[in-house]
């Protein structure tokens, strides 16, 4: 994900890309990661989604060893119908939570991602203000 705004009340201490979506960690340490991302489906869907399909996000180390450090799948409806009919969709809206501590080293690289994982629908990230929030923190 890129295009990120850090203007108040948000702020960058000079460690965050916001046009590439890239945290650079500054000193080796413990972070507390936090993520909450709002979604919404561009149009009503028509049918359901396969059973591997599980749409997330993703807060990943980059840079070597490439490491998925925090991910949150998307809230899905799996009703069983009437005749063993089942039914698998995403919520048309909805919000996505991150959060966990991590050990990190100086200069890891790390990113916010969203996944499709066979989704085809369009998802509109972010829609409203604000629509993203990510905050990275050096825990002491």
């Amino acid at each position: 994900m890129t295009g990120f705004s850090v203007a108040n009340p948000y702020y960058n201490n000079g460690t965050f890309n916001p046009s590439l979506g890239n945290f650079t960690v500054p000193t080796t340490g413990r972070y507390s990661i936090k993520a909450t991302i709002n979604y919404a489906t561009t149009a009503a869907l028509t049918a359901s989604i396969g059973p591997g399909i599980n749409p997330n996000f993703v807060v990943r180390r980059t840079n070597s060893p490439v490491t998925d450090l925090v991910t949150g799948l998307f809230p899905i409806l799996n009703v069983n119908i009437l005749l063993g009919l089942s039914l698998r969709a995403i919520l048309g809206s909805g919000t996505v939570t991150l959060a966990g501590d991590v050990q990190l080293n100086a200069g890891d690289i790390i990113g916010l991602f969203y996944e499709a994982n066979g989704l085809t629908i369009a998802i509109n990230i972010g829609g409203g203000s604000p629509g993203v929030v990510w905050s990275m923190h050096r825990i002491l």
